[in-house]
Parts: C-alpha cells; structure tokens; sequence
C-alpha cells in the first residue's frame, strides 16, 4: 500500500503541523514529514495505532480528513486518505 503514497507528487512539509484523533482522543502538534496527494507520514509520539484503523486527520483550515493508518515504524506513521487531496488543498498547504 505503500506504492499508493508514491505515486502521488509529494513534498517535505517541514513547518507543518496537524492534529489526529481517533474516537474523542487526539494528538495535536504532531509534526508532518511528508505530504503527498494520498496521504501524508507523521512523527508520532501518541497511543499506540494500528494497521488498517480509521482516524481523523487534522491541518491548519483543514480538518477530519478521514484516513487509515498504511504503516508504523518506531516513531512515524504512515497515512492513507480516504479520499485523495485536491491539488489545490496540497498546495495550499504545503505553502501555509
């Protein structure tokens, strides 16, 4: 699944931020490593995630963006959004 990832134009998002939750508990803060058109790789440090399971990804003026988690690895995670982001949201955000 992670071929999906790298198909789509991606760009390190060093300033990024966003917020994850997952049933009424979430994360904000966490720092984005990479930002692609299908989803994005976190610097996690929160509860403990899953392959396959459903959260809400949060950006700054972008918020619940229904995603499923692809990968973990130690401290990262890997994300794949529910529905691909425009590139016009991509770019604005890569910008902001």
């Amino acid at each position: 699944m992670r071929a999906a990832l790298a198909s789509s134009p991606s760009l390190a998002a060093p300033a990024l931020h966003a917020k994850v939750s997952k049933g009424g508990v979430e994360v904000s803060g966490v720092e984005v490593l990479d930002l692609s058109l299908a989803g994005c790789m976190l610097e996690w440090k929160g509860w403990r995630l899953q392959e396959e399971q459903r959260v809400l990804v949060s950006f700054p003026r972008l918020s619940n963006l229904p995603a499923t988690v692809l990968w973990t690895e130690a401290n990262r995670l890997g994300l794949l959004f529910v529905q691909p982001l425009h590139e016009a949201v991509y770019d604005h955000l890569i910008k902001a």
